[in-house]
């Protein structure tokens, strides 16, 4: 006939405490993502901040009769470990698809060590060519250089070399 007023409490009770329960744990789970979310931000910040790399020296290669050079640059990293595969570049304004630039097959670039970046097939005429290296921490390293000297006689020159980091906010 009726369930009795201690039953009905007895069941009010209990999915109240089950619905106490799941929130708890779903603002236990929230604010844990959050504060996870929150150092992983910071560490990414860290990261950039403390990321740099610097040109250490460049050499070209090229014959006389040809009209085209390679130049190589060998960049020194000076900050924390960064990550060559995860690179991106562009050259001359152009995001690199194909194969004009090449970089040295290194997993990790350790604090102190160098890598080799090579710019394959740039003309000889007096053109001002930039590479901009893009690093997985989101700052930059820009090279600009040119071609000094004739079709047959010459040497590339580089201008300017700089790192950069966006400033958030």
């Amino acid at each position: 006939m009726g369930l009795s007023v201690s039953a009905t409490f007895a069941i009010l009770l209990t999915a109240t405490l089950v619905s106490f329960g799941i929130l708890y744990t779903s603002f236990e789970n929230a604010y844990t993502m959050v504060h996870e979310a929150s150092a992983d931000q910071n560490n990414a910040l860290l990261r950039a901040r403390t990321a740099m790399l610097e040109l250490s020296s460049y050499r070209n290669t090229t014959l006389s009769n040809v009209s085209f050079y390679d130049i190589n640059f060998t960049i020194t990293n000076a900050g924390c470990t960064l990550s060559p595969p995860e690179w991106r570049f562009v050259y001359d304004g152009t995001y690199d698809t194909t194969s004009d630039v090449v970089v040295q097959d290194e997993e990790y670039l350790f604090p102190g060590d160098s890598i080799n970046v090579t710019v394959q097939n740039v003309p000889k005429d007096s053109t001002v060519h930039s590479l901009v290296i893009n690093t997985e921490t989101g700052c930059n390293m820009k090279i600009k250089w040119e071609w000094v000297g004739n079709q047959t006689q010459g040497t590339a020159e580089v201008l300017s070399s700089a790192w950069y980091c966006p400033v958030e906010g």
